[in-house]
């Protein structure tokens, strides 16, 4: 069978993008490639017209439309799910964390047959068995099957076991060019899950919806995992520079990282990045990770507020603990991200300055602020809509606008911080040139002067969100014009590939199995 996968990568912050690779695409593509399938790809990274849709499914072929989708397209599934199944005649099956998430609300949609709860790589390769040979697919495990106005919920298939699977197809997509791989970044992932049930994230709701399938939080073998990114490196990227782990956290514990260590050294040896939590982090871990090549570790500070971390995020994270990992990398000559949020709920202008202030006194070499956006499922969402903070202000990211409406921090303020955060970082950052005894008056005093009503935060907040807008659409067509230009005029954007145009993918036949949105 033919299946067309529909992925949208959309991030309408960043200039000159042309997306990221979907892991979980690839390893449901290489599935369905072993089983004698043929898979191709719909790369949305520009929301299309309805005719582009259109045209770009039903030269596609499909005999099934597969949608990977998070709650951020969510909106946009109606209409495309729609366009689909009419343009193309072909049943629609929905997968992703949304699917997994809020399965009643993507079975309710006219065109979707199937829905996917769940790890998807059996269900879809099952499901395409059954529509080529004819057989009945309303038993499938993990897929919620249409009939007429009747939803079959069939039960949970059991997790999968990450070895087991086959090396993820990276061909599907426009690899080399792809945003982070033109930044010399080859991304890789040899964990699903995560073990904590921090109450923003989706985490604890996967785990949830899972329950029953086994151990939600796995990690392949550390000599497995090395043997799977050399290979995959060697298939497609060989003279890549850098890797990129993108596992929530990069390993489960210290056992795992000091048997990882000496093979990734050995199979692998290049510099790389990765997620981690500060609790994991201890001055022998952050040795190691430096003696491994660890070059850049990207944390979640969150909220440098005591009682936010504990009460409304549930981190299990003092924020002292939190100082303490960034001290211990920063020792071992290691790189921090900070990643932050504002906009919580309960959250206030004066604790959000907390966040600044922790950043200031840690001083990151890149510091990453998201809004707050509340995710179906997520604690933080029942709170929220226990508390009438819920807009139906929907976004393609978390980085583009406030969802919440609070009485306590308003949405112009939250976006003053968002926009900001920098320059206010530096500000609090200059009490490190006063006498140690002398810097909580400087904090208090900046605190006083950027929550006064005389500080015309609304009106920073609008000119800088136009003059952000503005420069991303000129970044965007000087880009599209000429790259040497766009960096003439200090576009940051990495470098396309050779061959590689903002329209078209490099060194791809009019045959290709890919296809982007031009």
């Amino acid at each position: 069978m033919r299946v067309l996968f529909v992925f949208p990568d959309l991030s309408p912050n960043l200039t000159d993008y042309s997306g990221v690779i979907s892991l979980g695409i690839a390893s449901l593509s290489a599935s369905l490639r072993d089983a004698g399938h043929e898979p191709s790809l719909y790369h949305i990274v520009a929301a299309p017209s309805e005719a582009v849709f259109r045209e770009t499914v039903r030269a596609a072929r499909p005999d099934l439309v597969a949608f990977s989708s998070n709650s951020h397209y969510a909106r946009r599934l109606p209409d495309w799910t729609s366009w689909a199944g009419a343009e193309t005649g072909a049943p629609v099956v929905v997968g992703g964390v949304h699917a997994t998430l809020a399965p009643e609300n993507v079975s309710a949609l006219s065109h979707v047959g199937f829905t996917c709860v769940g790890e998807g790589e059996e269900a879809l390769v099952e499901l395409c068995d059954a529509l080529e040979s004819g057989r009945d697919p309303s038993g499938i495990a993990n897929l919620w099957v249409r009939s007429g106005s009747s939803v079959t919920r069939n039960r949970m298939r059991p997790l999968h076991d990450l070895a087991a699977l086959p090396l993820p197809d990276y061909a599907l997509f426009d690899f080399q060019g792809l945003y982070t791989v033109r930044r010399g970044e080859f991304p890789f992932i040899m964990s699903r899950g995560c073990g904590f049930a921090c109450t923003y994230c989706c985490s604890h709701a996967l785990r949830s919806a899972t329950a029953g399938a086994g151990r939600y939080w796995r990690h392949m073998s550390p000599r497995a995992a090395a043997l799977r990114l050399r290979a995959l490196i060697d298939a497609h990227r060989p003279d890549v520079p850098t890797v990129t782990f993108l596992d929530t956290i990069l390993y489960p514990d210290a056992e795992w990282l000091a048997e990882f260590a000496p093979a990734y050294r050995e199979l692998v040896g290049l510099p790389f990045s990765c997620n981690l939590r500060a609790d994991f982090v201890d001055r022998v871990t952050a040795r190691l990770l430096r003696e491994m090549g660890c070059r850049t570790v990207r944390l979640g500070l969150e909220s440098g507020d005591e009682e936010m971390t504990a009460k409304v995020l549930k981190r299990g994270l003092k924020v002292e603990r939190i100082e303490e990992a960034f001290r211990l990398l920063a020792d071992e000559g290691i790189a921090r991200w900070s990643y932050n949020m504002v906009g919580l709920p309960g959250e206030t202008l004066r604790r959000a300055l907390k966040t600044i202030r922790v950043n200031a006194e840690v001083e990151p070499e890149e510091v990453i602020y998201f809004i707050f956006y509340p995710y179906p499922g997520t604690k933080l969402r029942e709170l929220c809509a226990a508390e009438g903070l819920l807009t139906d202000r929907e976004y393609d990211n978390y980085r583009v606008g406030v969802t919440l409406h609070s009485a306590l921090f308003k949405e112009l303020d939250v976006l003053f911080v968002h926009y900001f955060h920098g320059g206010l970082i530096r500000l609090y950052a200059l009490a490190k040139r006063l006498p140690r005894r002398s810097r909580s008056t400087w904090y208090a005093l900046v605190d006083a002067i950027l929550t006064s009503p005389l500080v015309p935060r609304g009106l920073l907040a609008r000119s800088r969100r136009a003059y952000g807008s503005l420069r991303h659409e000129w970044g965007n067509h000087l880009a599209r014009r000429s790259s040497r230009l766009y960096r003439l005029f200090g576009g940051t954007a990495p470098s396309r590939p050779a061959g590689c145009s903002p329209q078209m993918p490099p060194n791809r036949p009019p045959s290709s199995r890919f296809v982007r949105t031009p």
